[in-house]
């Protein structure tokens, strides 16, 4: 019984991760953008004061050395500036925040974000909505504690 719940978990996530990274690729093309990169702009979109490379790494899910890179490449683009002091330990703690023109870039990933998940979560209640993250939360948790 385990062991085909575990079956169909790790498979059900394995599809969503493919899907998801599918249609992040799909949908940034045009932009020149990566999905990572998407992930930090709208990250840094929901915090006007910005945040450390820590904490963007924490809220995006990678490392401090993918958002070094990702961070850097954002600065050559003109989207982000605040990469004080680099080539030391203290650019991490340096507070990164967009530009104009990277909130302009991260307002309209974000468009394109609320449209998508409308139409993936469209006739879902949002009780039931509620329940799912709550559940999924809990389930990742217990994952990254074993």
């Amino acid at each position: 019984m385990y062991m085909d719940r575990f079956s169909r978990f790790s498979g059900l996530i394995s599809r969503a991760e493919k899907a998801l990274q599918r249609a992040k690729t799909e949908n940034v093309r045009g932009y020149g953008l990566r999905g990572v990169h998407v992930s930090c702009l709208l990250a840094l979109y929901d915090e006007p004061e910005g945040m450390t490379a820590t904490e963007l790494a924490a809220a995006c899910g990678v490392d401090r050395a993918q958002v070094s890179r990702v961070t850097g490449e954002l600065t050559e683009r003109g989207l982000l500036e605040g990469e004080a002091h680099e080539g030391s330990r203290r650019r991490y703690r340096s507070r990164l925040q967009l530009t104009q023109e990277g909130r302009l870039a991260a307002a309209q990933m974000a468009g394109i974000v609320d449209e998508k998940l409308q139409s993936v979560s469209g006739g879902i209640s949002e009780e039931e909505l509620a329940v799912f993250y709550r559940v999924l939360d809990l389930i990742v948790e217990r994952l990254e504690a074993l």
